[in-house]
């Protein structure tokens, strides 16, 4: 197992959990914390590695697993540990997430540690340079308060500029953030409150909104902000087959983390996935694809395949030049 999880550290969480179980757990119960702890794909790599006995955590009897340890490890951050927590903290999107009171602690914690790499180290290719102004105060503000409405499912009087310059004022619920690798920003779902509870769905480019301010209301739990994205879907997933050469299931996932999918393994070297995504997102998913070269073939669906095919045959009548 390697020093450290590239997945959000899902691995340690997972084996951490089941190793603090003093009674022996079934297989169910090993599933149900890895799909607690990971993500739909978990199980394609853990699953195999604890059933097996590979990695010699546990010991099956009768059909039920034991930990080999006598007593529940302690996980101490390791040094490696530390040096990607410092490299975070060097990261300009860093404070849409800690106060500055929390950020300042945790660089004093960290003072003598060194990072693992600098934000120099990376180079970001088939991205826009002009991304969210990270630093700006009242980005940062903004992002606080969207963050806290939707944990509290508050509502929110949002100004912002369309696209095509007008100006938007509404009550918004908000309820998901989603951050574009491409256009290298943040983006707001969120529905629209209207007269007697009809709601309309919103995408809003958080680097638009010019003024928020809370509400004191707050959305019933019958309210499913989910249905309301299910309805904005493609009418059918993108569907690809992965051919997990040069890690490319591991990076793929990776990739793809921001979009609703569902994964499956067909043969040793082989996967499928199907991929589910907002309408407005088709370009940028197109292009996401596109850059795995032969190691993604998509099989569906059929005019995303057609738009893949159209801007192969133009790329190629460009190379004949």
């Amino acid at each position: 197992m390697t020093l450290f999880s590239e997945i959000y550290s899902s691995y340690y969480q997972i084996v951490y959990a089941l190793l603090k179980k003093e009674s022996a757990f079934s297989q169910k119960d090993l599933q149900e914390v890895m799909t607690q702890y990971g993500f739909l794909e978990t199980s394609l790599y853990l699953l195999p590695r604890l059933a097996n006995g590979s990695w010699n955590f546990f010991s099956k009897k009768d059909g039920r697993y034991c930990r080999n340890l006598k007593q529940a490890p302690v996980l101490p951050l390791s040094h490696l540990q530390k040096a990607w927590l410092k490299t975070l903290l060097l990261d300009r999107r860093i404070r849409l997430f800690l106060s500055s009171e929390q950020l300042s602690g945790l660089e004093q914690q960290l003072s003598e540690i060194e990072p693992l790499f600098l934000p120099e180290d990376f180079f970001y290719y088939d991205a826009f340079s002009d991304g969210d102004a990270y630093s700006d105060p009242l980005y940062q503000q903004n992002f606080l308060i969207i963050l806290d409405a939707i944990q509290k499912r508050q509502i929110l009087n949002i100004n912002f500029q369309s696209p095509d310059g007008h100006r938007v004022h509404h009550w918004f619920l908000p309820f998901r953030l989603e951050y574009s690798i491409k256009n290298d920003c943040f983006r707001l779902y969120a529905l629209e409150i209207r007269r007697r509870s009809h709601f309309s769905l919103y995408l809003i480019n958080l680097s638009r909104i010019t003024s928020i301010e809370r509400v004191e209301k707050y959305a019933k739990k019958s309210v499913d902000p989910d249905s309301f994205l299910m309805k904005s879907y493609a009418n059918e997933p993108v569907t690809l087959l992965i051919k997990n050469d040069r890690n490319a299931l591991e990076r793929a996932m990776l990739q793809f983390a921001n979009y609703k999918k569902h994964t499956t393994r067909l043969d040793e070297h082989t996967y499928r996935c199907e991929i589910y995504y907002h309408r407005s997102d088709e370009t940028e998913l197109l292009i996401e694809v596109l850059s795995f070269g032969p190691m993604v073939k998509v099989i569906g669906h059929a005019s995303f395949l057609e738009q893949i095919k159209e801007r192969l045959r133009r790329q190629k009548a460009l190379q004949a030049f």
